[in-house]
């Protein structure tokens, strides 16, 4: 077998005929008509087979069955007229398939395109709550929290603390003093008795007032938790750890539960006590 005919033979199977049909049209392509059997004995194919590639050929326009007397004899059609019919066909069936599928693509969109819409109604928790655990990403998002901070800030202030180091709390006093000078307001209540257990925290605590900073004490108070323009909640939550200095974060963006947490301050900032020191 030549290169060029290797060539040409995966050519008329890549065009969309069958490996068999390939042999049997290349040896009708070579003389003007052939018996079943000639053909049988030329490309190696068991009588059956022959018998029913030929009908599918004759079917699909590519070859011609003539009668003569009992004998029945085989022609290969012009091939420019047996591959356009071929390449019709195939054309035929890819504009049916298009059309199809082009009726089930917009069945489908009829269908789940509302399925889509009416998803996007569901509101999941974590479209709106982080959860963090590590210092440095807790300090980093307080930061950006109290730098957001257009009008008010207001702080149940009392313990898990995050800004264990001098580091942390001189970048939380920078924060808020940038907060207090660009006239946004700073509420915070504390508990009497962490004023008293924590020096650094009273030392803070003068600073800023020096700013703004407004300060009251209750005797207890239930969370640590800071409210952000009415929009986002930040509550630092003791972890239950042996070693008891664990933090886990909740920060939460919704303005329905900002506004909650801002009436349950307020309630509890009017019962509260001015700081003297």
């Amino acid at each position: 077998m030549t290169k060029d005919y290797k060539e040409q033979f995966q050519n008329f199977i890549d065009f969309g005929l069958t490996e068999r049909e390939t042999k049997v049209y290349m040896i009708l392509l070579t003389k003007k008509s052939f018996t079943t059997s000639e053909i049988q004995n030329s490309v190696d194919i068991t009588r059956t087979k022959i018998y029913e590639i030929l009908q599918k050929m004759v079917a699909r326009g590519i070859c011609t069955e003539r009668l003569v007397g009992k004998i029945k004899y085989y022609e290969a059609v012009e091939p420019k007229l047996a591959l356009q019919r071929v390449f019709d066909k195939y054309r035929d069936e890819c504009q049916s398939e298009f059309n199809k599928r082009k009726i089930l693509k917009d069945e489908l969109i009829k269908v789940l395109n509302p399925m889509f819409e009416q998803s996007k109604d569901v509101v999941s928790p974590l479209d709106f709550i982080e959860i963090m655990k590590d210092k440095e990403l807790i300090q980093k998002k307080y930061l950006m929290s109290v730098r957001e901070t257009n009008k008010e800030m207001l702080t149940f202030n009392k313990g898990p603390y995050v800004c264990d180091t001098s580091k942390r709390l001189s970048e939380q006093i920078k924060e808020e003093n940038k907060l207090l000078r660009r006239g946004a307001k700073s509420r915070n209540i504390y508990e009497d008795k962490e004023l008293m257990n924590q020096k650094w925290l009273l030392d803070c605590l003068k600073i800023l007032s020096r700013s703004g900073h407004q300060a009251r004490i209750t005797e207890d108070l239930p969370i640590k938790m800071m409210v952000f323009d009415e929009r986002r909640v930040i509550l630092p939550l003791q972890q239950n750890s042996p070693e008891g200095n664990g933090i886990t974060l909740l920060f939460i963006e919704h303005h329905g539960l900002a506004m909650a947490c801002k009436s349950y301050f307020d309630s509890l900032w009017e019962k509260s006590e001015s700081v003297k020191f």
